[in-house]
């Protein structure tokens, strides 16, 4: 299994909860990732529905994770190891889903 972040792959099985609570998915490369570490909460998706929007938005995703991945490059040339820039670049994407549309925080 793959707790890797370094590479999304489009999920290729039905999706399944782990021992631990774990959602677990294997993808289109052949490798079983893990997507969320927790335990299922009350709050949490159905699963069926957390798959379905995952695939619905693997294209943005994977346009996402290109974007990231050049600005962590472009921030490495400035002078921040690849972990520093992550952190950082993970901070302010942290930040810019803790506000919705007008303003205000998103629902949790």
């Amino acid at each position: 299994m793959s707790e890797s972040n370094d590479r999304p792959s489009t999920p290729a099985t039905a999706p399944l909860r782990g021992p631990r609570g774990s959602l677990l998915y294997s993808g289109s490369d052949g490798i079983q990732y893990i997507v969320d570490g927790g335990p299922a909460g009350p709050s949490d998706a159905p699963l069926p529905q957390a798959f379905q929007a995952l695939r619905a938005g693997a294209a943005e995703l994977e346009a996402i994770t290109v974007l990231c991945r050049a600005w962590v490059e472009a921030a490495s040339a400035q002078g921040l190891n690849r972990q520093q820039a992550a952190a950082v670049l993970l901070g302010q994407l942290g930040q810019a889903l803790e506000v919705g549309e007008e303003g205000q925080p998103l629902p949790r």
